[in-house]
């Protein structure tokens, strides 16, 4: 397990008293290994902003980023290759219960920081006689390709609704999807969108729209049973999808900062504290961020915090 900080023990009697008080202060700093999200998606200049960030903390000397995915940080963090990594509310609640494709429990692995979601949003055209879920029976609604999360998410409300099999789930991935639900070939589309998401703020620019709210007896079973996930309004600003009428209740899950739960607890709160208050440096490195409320870093993701970060969020009264 790699070390939280290395000394190297060095004495001379030649040194001057300046130099020694001079390397002790380089020595007290910890270097940060951060595992960052996959280049040319949305995780990587977030964990490349929090990265610059944290180099500016009086307690860190120099911040390493790791290129990785969702699955493989979690990993990471819990084998103590990463000291914080971004990844996803179900990834990292999956691999502390040890289920595929991770091999074990990855209990060394705690959330740190809560950040933006992505919702479960379904959109039909404004004058559709669609008004819940189960109206799709007999009907098209693209989701995603297989392996997507979106589409076990779909298939799942599909069965609480008693309309699995009834439903048409189509395949298309999103741009084809859009075009697909132009034409009319699909009654609906289903998708899990962050708060700015490009392909529908387009799409709402060329015609009137309408999002479809999920029965709230569902979504609450959904939470109990997966508690990575929790209910959020989506979109919280409607101004930037210009034809939509309403905005929803809907199913969340976000992103987050998974730390190892060995990390020290004072360095913990430090890195949390000194996000929180700086967070609008953060902010243009992902749309979705604009609108992000600070205290949101609490929300309860399904997986324990960390306790450095649990002494900040009550200090903040963000949580109990």
């Amino acid at each position: 397990m790699r070390p939280w900080v290395s000394f190297a023990i060095a004495a001379s009697l030649t040194i001057a008293a300046s130099m020694i008080g001079s390397s002790a202060m380089a020595q007290s700093k910890v270097d940060i290994n951060v595992g960052a999200g996959t280049q040319g998606g949305s995780q990587y200049p977030i964990t490349v902003s929090i990265g610059t960030l944290l180099e500016k903390m009086p307690q860190i000397g120099r911040v390493t980023l790791q290129p990785g995915g969702s699955i493989g940080n979690v990993i990471r963090v819990d084998d103590g290759k990463s000291d914080i990594a971004i990844t996803m509310s179900q990834s990292l609640r999956e691999g502390r219960l040890g289920k595929e494709p991770f091999k074990k429990p990855t209990n060394n692995a705690v959330n740190l920081i809560t950040l933006h979601a992505f919702h479960v949003a379904i959109f039909v055209d404004e004058d559709s006689p669609i008004k819940q879920f189960k109206d799709f029976a007999g009907k098209k609604l693209n989701v995603a390709p297989k392996g997507f999360s979106i589409r076990e998410i779909a298939e799942t409300i599909a069965k609480m609704e008693g309309v699995h099999g009834k439903v048409d789930l189509g395949t298309l991935r999103i741009t084809e999807a859009v075009e697909s639900f132009k034409d009319g070939h699909h009654q609906g589309l289903m998708y899990a969108p962050s708060e700015r998401f490009g392909a529908f703020m387009n799409l709402a620019q060329t015609r009137n729209i309408r999002l479809v709210q999920l029965d709230r007896k569902v979504m609450d079973a959904f939470v109990k049973e997966d508690p990575s996930f929790y209910i959020a309004r989506f979109p919280k600003d409607r101004s930037a999808y210009k034809n939509l009428s309403n905005s929803v209740e809907t199913l969340a899950y976000p992103n987050v900062i998974a730390a190892s739960a060995k990390m020290p607890d004072d360095l913990a709160y430090n890195i949390v504290k000194f996000v929180a208050e700086r967070f609008d440096e953060i902010r243009p490195s992902e749309p979705s961020l604009e609108t992000f409320d600070v205290k949101d870093m609490a929300i309860d993701a399904g997986a324990p915090f960390h306790p450095g970060a649990v002494k900040y969020y009550r200090e903040r009264g963000w949580i109990k």
